[in-house]
């Protein structure tokens, strides 16, 4: 789990999104893993949350490779080590693609047998991009993106999730995270997205989600 704080961005950008996103993505990859296993694991269970874990994963990964990289291209200029950096996590995610694809592949053919690896193969690569975006790309993030550019990077991901979204989406986003990232994330949002969350959304989330059951 990442342990943001507001000095390791080195800047005036808020974060917090970012690495609570990042940490929920990482939480439902373990347990997909565990899920996977065609031995003990939930193939129902790991049906709905791969659900849940794709159509969030495109939605973050597609706002920045629509948004927050082109933004970034026009302002790194032509130093080699920000460009090089920057065509890394573009790449990263073109090797993630596959991966996922073979997922959805082997559910479609019921093929639970070798499920477990080809999950675990994407838990690894995207693990491994999370961590170089949060050590490096946020970093080059912090350096050359403005409040404005940041904002329509997340006001491009609040767009894809939509207004009726956000009621299954904050508590996925938040779904045992510690207290002291629910307590950032509900700082963000409006007091009617904190009392429907804490009131209406979390409860109902909590009774439907596939790893409550």
């Amino acid at each position: 789990m990442s342990t943001y704080t507001p000095s390791d961005a080195q800047s005036r950008l808020d974060f917090t999104m970012m690495y609570a996103v990042h940490d929920a993505f990482r939480r439902d990859l373990g347990r997909l893993v565990t899920a996977a296993d065609h031995k003990a694991g939930s193939p129902r269970a790991f049906k709905e949350g791969w659900k849940n874990f794709t159509y969030y994963l495109d939605i973050h990964h597609t706002a920045e490779d629509t948004t927050l990289w082109p933004a970034m291209r026009g302002r790194i200029g032509s130093d080699p080590e920000r460009v090089a950096l920057l065509d890394a996590m573009e790449a990263e995610h073109a090797v993630l693609d596959p991966l996922i694809a073979a997922v959805d592949a082997r559910l479609a053919e019921g093929d639970t047998a070798g499920l477990s690896q080809d999950v675990e193969r994407l838990r690894d690569a995207l693990t491994a991009h999370f961590d170089h975006e949060e050590d490096a790309g946020l970093p080059l993030v912090g350096a050359v993106v403005t409040a404005k550019q940041w904002d329509a990077f997340g006001a491009e991901q609040r767009r894809q999730v939509g207004t009726k979204g956000a009621a299954t989406f904050f508590p996925w986003l938040l779904d045992s995270a510690p207290a002291a990232t629910e307590q950032k994330v509900l700082a963000l949002v409006p007091p009617p997205v904190r009392f429907l969350f804490r009131k209406t959304w979390r409860p109902r989330y909590e009774k439907q989600s596939p790893w409550a059951k």
